[in-house]
């Protein structure tokens, strides 16, 4: 889970930093390549199908922590990286 945590949010950092600076050559380079890479759904997937090793709950905590890191990275992402002039 931490990995997958983590990629989402250098995800959402790299959305902002391309959505301002980047090109659309980065953006398909960098968010299915690297964050693709980084968090895997079949890891995801294969741990919520085993429900006596509490899966529906992992996924549940997965969502809300992925939410929760968006709401705070994209703010602070947009704060620190500036639009292009």
């Amino acid at each position: 889970m931490v990995a997958n945590l983590i990629g989402v949010a250098l995800a959402t950092f790299l959305l902002v930093l391309i959505e301002r600076r980047g090109t659309m050559n980065m953006r398909h380079f960098l968010l299915p390549g690297f964050c693709a890479g980084l968090t895997t759904f079949s890891a995801v997937a294969g741990l919520t199908i085993v429900p006596s090793e509490g899966g529906q709950l992992f996924l549940f905590h997965n969502v809300m922590f992925s939410l929760l890191i968006m709401i705070v990275v994209l703010p602070i992402s947009r704060k620190l990286i500036p639009a292009r002039t």
